[in-house]
């Protein structure tokens, strides 16, 4: 079941000031999602995640869209979802509206702006999905680690137990693939008029994994992936063992586009998607995240995540998909979060105007 919140608009010198707060709060997410800053009142986050989310598009009154929220529950009862949805208030086109399912709910609205939305509005507007976490939060790291990685298997096709990740269990990204199909795809269509040849998925980091892995594994589950800075290195390059086993043939004719942020880090931390024993930021600091280990490759050395997910992209072009990548300089992992969506709301819309 699920209930919907109607999101009733502000008006006059509140509606003002409640733009201006969340258009503050907006920026300072994104650059939270760098380098983790005190909270509310001087307290301490422990991370990105942690940062609250705040007012969004969804709590402003809108030209272009109207807004729900809906709350789901994994069929096991352990994680709660909070489904956002935005519907054009513009008449659906003859067959139905493309539909943008977007990971990471939570982060993805507090990432939208007014402008976003506007110029969607004037261009062809799709229906944005939010799969998010019913939490304060941009986002739950134990739910969203189950959900987003795959299970791992061996040679024989038996599910290997994966080690805990700082204490969260993984593996449950099939079961999670279940849930959009049976519960949020279903619910997406009953609110809107959607055209479901043109259902796309965004995700951004361990949701670029997940969404790479429906690729290889249901490539035809949506007609287009866009992936901004996916954990490749996960699990020792499991994604990658998962790319080695698939037929590009099985991709064509859909859209993929892969965004990969290369500025390097300065805090001492490492960057997802380049290979360790390179020098990234001050004193030699390692690229990926700690402990990561990139796969390895079939000559026994470690290989370098980026480069294989380049491959990705080029052997899917080869084999008739549509598929692009692109690197940004000027952006670091979390900053991509912004740059790789406003790449989905352009392919969803068709609206160039918009920016990362």
């Amino acid at each position: 079941m699920s209930r919907i919140s109607s999101m009733m608009p502000r008006r006059g010198g509140r509606a003002l000031a409640a733009l201006a707060a969340a258009m503050a709060l907006s920026v300072a997410a994104v650059q939270a999602v760098a380098a983790p800053d005190a909270g509310p009142q001087g307290a301490v986050v422990r991370g990105p995640w942690d940062q609250p989310v705040g007012p969004t598009v969804a709590d402003r009154e809108s030209a272009y869209y109207r807004f729900e929220k809906h709350r789901l529950d994994s069929a096991d009862g352990k994680r709660h979802y909070r489904i956002e949805i935005a519907i054009p208030k513009q008449a659906a086109p003859a067959g139905g509206y493309t539909a943008l399912y977007m990971l990471d709910g939570n982060a993805a609205m507090a990432t939208l702006t007014d402008a976003d939305m506007q110029a969607m509005g004037k261009a062809h507007p799709p229906v944005l999905v939010a799969i998010g976490y019913d939490i304060a939060t941009r986002n739950d790291v134990v739910s969203r680690a189950y959900d987003y990685t795959p299970a791992v298997r061996d040679a024989q096709g038996r599910e290997i137990p994966i080690p805990l990740d700082r204490g969260r269990e993984g593996g449950g990204a099939d079961v999670f693939l279940r849930f959009i199909d049976t519960q949020v795809r279903p619910l997406a269509r009953s609110r809107a008029r959607i055209d479901t040849k043109r259902e796309m998925l965004w995700g951004h980091s361990y949701g670029g994994l997940f969404a790479l892995h429906v690729l290889y594994t249901q490539p035809r589950a949506f007609g287009a992936y866009i992936v901004g800075d996916p954990s490749a290195w996960w699990n020792d390059g499991a994604l990658v063992r998962e790319w080695r086993a698939f037929d590009p043939a099985r991709a064509a004719g859909l859209r993929v586009a892969i965004l990969v942020g290369t500025k390097p880090r300065t805090d001492g931390r490492m960057n997802p998607n380049v290979r360790p024993g390179a020098i990234n930021g001050p004193a030699g600091a390692m690229n990926g995240p700690p402990g990561a280990r990139p796969p390895a490759g079939q000559d026994g050395k470690r290989a370098d995540p980026r480069a294989i997910v380049a491959e990705m992209a080029e052997k899917l072009r080869a084999a008739s998909a549509q598929a692009t990548y692109e690197t940004f300089p000027q952006f670091g992992h979390g900053e991509m979060i912004r740059a790789s969506l406003a790449r989905a709301l352009q392919i969803a819309s068709g609206a160039t105007s918009i920016q990362p």
